[in-house]
């Protein structure tokens, strides 16, 4: 029998009954059930132990519920220092698999075995290799959880917003597991309305389980029903119903994340991330009204969205969403002129953006704010920091890889920037036209032009602004008559704009070097005054 030995945790595992030990011999103290379930795992591994065979190892076939046999396997993961979940890995609905040490102390493994007889270059190919094909295997293996706008049931004037924050959040919380991936709420969304099959939702959005139901909202109690649905079969996994008060808004939402995460990904309360405190409900609403607000950039919307914000601010000022929401709103004014002078909007919206972040330092769109406000300051390695940051907390949510993109490019860090964008495709299946133009500069800043003039033409509605971009990839491909064709579409609502003013809208360091000058003369080629 093989003796496992966890460089992580300096411990040793005994395959035969399961006992550990620390290096120098002391052993590692387990429930007795925990070390039962090890030994089952270790005379079986690399093969997915059901939850049938622990229950007749170890249970003698006594039904005994999900929670047990996941409390063992969260101690035995602490006690080998299991903290990735790679050693023990979760198989959904099925059960768990031993991925054993790739060092045995007394058996070393047939690859490495090989591995030792190759030359050096053969031995990183091969490396490479394996490690390639496990992850993407591994990638490959999470299943996927679509939840979709619920449906809104309430009387007409208490319509609205709701049902985005209960599922915006719910995508948020899921999205910080790693045992399954969540689909961006862009893609889960576009159905909202459209009495569409789940096995059709399945297979556009790649998605093994869709989450659905409604809400319903009198003016003092929130009603709530929710089902997992898998895609392949239509079958429903759980269905539950919750009626509570409006400012348990976040606790029936942590409910049905716990349930889901439950089902899909057999995790406990225990093991679920930490979540940042409670926040309030009245801001969070008023946010997504604003959101949906600017979706027609005006001044006019502007105007409407940033006083929600402000109320926000003043009505519950230890709530993080106002100055979230005022920070982002201040990003447009400083530039597109509306508040003046520009640098002094820019550094308010970052002060706001900082008090968020003190308020409410695990919200992912405190970070969020603060890194495209930074961008804007060309401030671009701290920015990026908080993107990752932002992109740790929620990794279902491709707005944040696609900002993280632009201080990427303007580092000359084009690959990746790239990485990023195609990170955000993966969560995005049904993306929108922001990571398409992203894309098109990308592969302009690569010199691979028509890759990104293929980017360009992909958008279903081209921003005006994005002319510009346009107009530069046609350049590189020579094809001059587009390219003023593309800049006269955009001259045309900027009178007056000049290459002297692009050249303060873009950074002067822009990496590499020569990348400044090169979209300046673009612009000039294009037919910019």
């Amino acid at each position: 029998m093989k003796i496992y030995e966890f460089e992580r945790s300096g411990v040793v595992l005994d395959g035969l009954d399961g006992t550990l030990k620390t290096a120098s011999g002391v052993p590692v103290e387990l429930r007795p059930q925990s070390r039962e379930v090890l030994r089952v795992l270790a005379s079986a591994p690399n093969r997915t132990v059901t939850k049938d065979e622990f229950s007749q190892a170890i249970w003698e076939g006594r039904q005994v519920g999900d929670d047990s046999l996941v409390q063992c396997i969260a101690e035995i993961r602490a006690a080998v220092g299991d903290t990735q979940r790679s050693i023990v890995q979760t198989v959904p609905r099925k059960g768990y698999r031993f991925n054993p040490p790739t060092a045995s102390k007394t058996d070393p493994p047939v690859m490495q075995k090989a591995l030792i007889a190759l030359p050096v270059i053969g031995l990183v190919i091969a490396l490479l290799a394996f490690l390639y094909w496990q992850n993407g295997n591994r990638e490959k293996g999470l299943p996927v959880v679509a939840v979709l706008p619920l449906d809104d049931l309430s009387a007409a004037p208490h319509q609205d917003y709701l049902n985005d924050a209960l599922s915006e959040g719910i995508i948020t919380e899921l999205a910080r597991f790693p045992q399954f991936r969540v689909v961006a709420r862009n893609s889960s969304f576009q159905f909202r309305s459209k009495p569409t099959d789940v096995r059709e939702i399945g297979e556009k959005l790649s998605a093994d389980y869709v989450l659905e139901g409604s809400q319903q909202f009198d003016g003092e109690r929130l009603r709530v029903t929710a089902q997992l649905v898998e895609t392949d079969t239509g079958a429903h996994v759980f269905a539950d119903k919750y009626e509570r008060n409006i400012s348990d808004l976040f606790v029936v939402q942590n409910d049905i994340v716990h349930h889901v995460a439950s089902e899909v990904g057999q995790a406990l309360l225990s093991d679920m991330p930490g979540r940042s405190a409670p926040r309030d409900v009245d801001s969070r609403l008023r946010g997504l009204q604003a959101r949906n607000i600017m979706t027609q950039l005006t001044y006019e919307n502007w105007q409407k969205a940033i006083a929600l914000e402000e109320t926000s601010i003043r009505e519950e000022p230890g709530s993080a969403w106002g100055y979230i929401g005022k920070s982002l709103m201040l990003i447009p004014a400083a530039v597109l002129g509306w508040m003046q002078p520009r640098d002094e909007v820019l550094a308010d919206a970052v002060e706001l953006a900082r008090t968020a972040l003190r308020i409410d330092p695990e919200n992912y769109m405190s970070h969020y704010a603060l890194a495209r406000v930074l961008s804007r300051q060309g401030k671009h390695a701290e920015s990026i920091l908080h993107f990752e940051r932002a992109a740790k907390l929620n990794p279902s949510d491709s707005i944040v890889y696609i900002g993280m993109s632009v201080p990427l490019l303007y580092s000359g860090r084009t690959e990746e920037a790239l990485d990023a964008l195609h990170k955000a495709e993966k969560v995005d299946p049904l993306h929108g036209d922001w990571l398409r133009w992203q894309l098109g500069l990308a592969y302009w800043q690569k010199n691979e032009c028509e890759k990104a003039l293929q980017a360009m033409q992909s958008m279903a509605s081209p921003p005006i602004a994005s002319n510009k971009a346009l107009a530069s990839i046609l350049v590189c491909l020579e094809r001059l008559d587009q390219a003023k064709a593309a800049m006269a579409t955009f001259l045309g609502t900027r009178p007056g704009y000049t290459v002297q003013i692009e050249a303060t809208s873009v950074p002067t360091d822009w990496k590499p070097d020569g990348m400044y000058e090169r979209w300046l003369s673009s612009m000039k080629q294009a037919g910019m005054p």
